[in-house]
């Protein structure tokens, strides 16, 4: 049953990446940014039979992003290295060496970056998730938890918490080997103080290394070794049994396999330890532990809220076995307060607080604690918010993949104002408000004119859509419905819009719109009177973010050529979908550009 469902939910996941829904369909592939790095040890050695890393980047950068892509090294007074740690690299080595053979059989290139090798990180990462919910449930088990009870939490840990994201989008990070190591180490740690199996010993200690080789601050796992047990008692009794050779076999195991990261840095430099982490580090005394947890920039809960209900139930699990619980949440309190003090406390760009998937399992217990624990009541309103969390969970994955959810510039207002929007006008929205406006100085200028009205008087503007049930200023605006989508219209001669020459036009205007982020434009076209030269289409609604209120709105865009200096340039509002915009004090500047 574990297996099967376990299975299942992977093939599950996998479906769902490969019907498009959660692509990132402006970057190619699943292996970029910080990613590149990490992956990268297995291009230098395998393919590039070097670390010259210009020609490892380039490799990719040149073929598949325009020569764009991510420098993933650091200049140390040794020489140049790669930023990151090799640990996730030796990890997906079994699907990079698969994806080489497929890549040679079915006639791709064996770049470490064609089609094969994109499938194959992805099945790396979700490979490893798997292993991971595998180990989990055990541990769950272990600890007392019902089968079932267990195998529906660690379907929530894939579906409802940004492991999915990493499993599936961003394959190639370190995320999703954490979470598997973190889950094998309970496991281990639990089997070798229950059983005493030197071979649980000895796994523990070879999976602890390799979690401090993907990344170093995880070794803070070890301090839940307490919790794991059951207190400080039990680990005594088996370090006792385990000293001697047994230790000194398990020390070897950890040294050895923290020393693969010691041979990267001779290879690159010839240095066994180097910090390639130049310029960046922790700030101790200035920890941000509440925007880690809560904020809408990043904050765990907020983007995976079923670890919200797992952290209730570590409250529960407080009250009812305290000597267990408050090793525990001494464990989780120091790892939160370290990963908070990091100098960028929400990690750059990413999707939620990706420093807290590997600490998944921790919640996750208490989510499955809190499950068992509960009346059938509670119990049943504990599942119903779990399957609304998949929801949100699978919602926000989409939306930061379509650039809805911004990189690094979630607030509370915005995070509001896109909550469960999946229409791809929100597609890209904030990026598109955060465009920087370049209005070309006097310098560069040849000529500036421009046109404006407020609506209140008869002047060149037509009437369309003139009303007096809205304004801005005055008592008049121009407004346009699905029904009657076109707004006041400006047309005057294209000798009018001076100099000739490479012109742009920013348009400044005031808004209101009873709904958020409307399909609003500003249309214009080149005319006589037997031939329209077509329109164009300037997108300005993206700006119009708070429904039922004024907005003050600011483009620039390239403005075509005319045909003839004898035509008439032709602009005007128009409204593309259903709803009601107002529009006024409208300020059209025709900015033309010295050669």
């Amino acid at each position: 049953m574990r297996v099967a469902v376990i299975s299942a939910s992977l093939v599950l996941a996998f479906v769902l990446a490969l019907s498009g829904i959660f692509d990132n369909e402006a970057m190619y592939g699943l292996i970029h940014a910080d990613a590149q790095g990490y992956y990268g040890y297995l291009v230098a050695i395998f393919l590039e039979h070097s670390f010259n890393w210009d020609q490892v980047i380039h490799s990719y950068a040149d073929v598949y992003f325009d020569g764009g892509g991510a420098d993933f090294t650091v200049v140390s007074d040794l020489g140049r290295i790669n930023k990151y740690y090799a640990g996730t690299a030796i990890l997906t080595l079994p699907f990079f060496l698969l994806s080489c053979g497929a890549a040679f059989l079915f006639g791709f290139p064996v770049d470490g970056y064609s089609s094969p090798f994109q499938y194959g990180i992805m099945l790396s990462a979700l490979f490893y998730s798997g292993v991971g919910m595998y180990f989990l449930s055990k541990f769950l088990e272990a600890k007392g938890i019902e089968r079932k009870t267990a195998l529906f939490a660690v379907v929530c840990c894939l579906f409802a918490t940004g492991l999915f994201h990493y499993a599936i989008s961003e394959p190639a990070m370190s995320h999703a080997y954490s979470f598997a190591l973190f889950c094998a180490f309970l496991y281990t740690v639990q089997q070798f103080i229950q059983v005493g199996s030197q071979k649980y010993w000895i796994a523990s200690a070879a999976i602890f290394a390799l979690i401090v080789l993907v990344r170093p601050a995880n070794g803070l796992v070890l301090l839940s070794v307490p919790f794991i047990a059951g207190g400080i008692e039990p680990i005594r009794t088996r370090l006792i049994q385990a000293f001697g050779s047994k230790m000194i076999f398990a020390m070897i195991v950890v040294v050895g396999i923290l020393s693969l990261q010691s041979l990267m840095y001779v290879l690159q430099v010839g240095k066994p330890l180097v910090w390639s982490y130049q310029g960046e580090g922790f700030n101790f005394l200035s920890p941000e532990i509440l925007n880690v947890l809560f904020s809408f920039k990043k904050g765990f809960f907020v983007y995976s809220p079923v670890a919200f209900l797992g952290a209730i139930g570590l409250v529960l699990y407080l009250f009812k076995r305290p000597k267990e619980a408050s090793w525990l949440w001494a464990f989780l309190a120091i790892s939160i307060y370290v990963i908070s003090c990091w100098w960028n406390w929400y990690y750059g760009g990413s999707f939620g607080m990706r420093a807290l998937i590997e600490y998944l399992p921790f919640f996750i217990f208490g989510l499955a604690f809190l499950i068992q624990n509960s009346g059938r009541l509670a119990k049943g309103i504990v599942i119903t918010f779990c399957l609304l969390f998949v929801s949100v969970n699978l919602v926000q994955s989409y939306q930061y993949q379509k650039f809805i959810l911004h990189w690094d510039g979630m607030d509370k207002d915005r995070y509001w104002q896109v909550f469960m929007q999946t229409g791809r006008e929100y597609d890209g929205i904030f990026y598109r408000q955060e465009k920087v406006l370049e209005i070309p100085n006097d310098e560069s200028v040849l000529s500036r004119v421009d046109f404006h009205s407020g609506f209140e008087e008869n002047d060149n503007w037509g009437t369309q859509g003139v009303n007096t049930e809205m304004a801005f200023a005055g008592t008049k605006s121009t407004k346009l419905t699905g029904d009657a989508p076109f707004g006041s219209t400006l047309g005057v001669p294209v000798a009018a819009l001076g100099s000739s020459g490479n012109k742009k036009l920013l348009i400044t205007a005031q808004v209101w719109s009873e709904e958020a982020f409307p399909n609003l434009t500003i249309a214009y076209s080149y005319r006589n009177d037997s031939t329209d030269y077509g329109h164009d289409y300037i997108g300005i609604g993206q700006y119009v973010s708070k429904p039922a209120e004024w907005m003050e709105v600011k483009h620039i865009a390239d403005l075509r050529e005319a045909a003839d200096t004898t035509d008439q340039w032709i602009v005007y509002p128009y409204l593309s979908n259903s709803g009601k915009v107002y529009v006024d004090d409208v300020t059209y500047e025709v900015i033309t550009l010295k050669d």
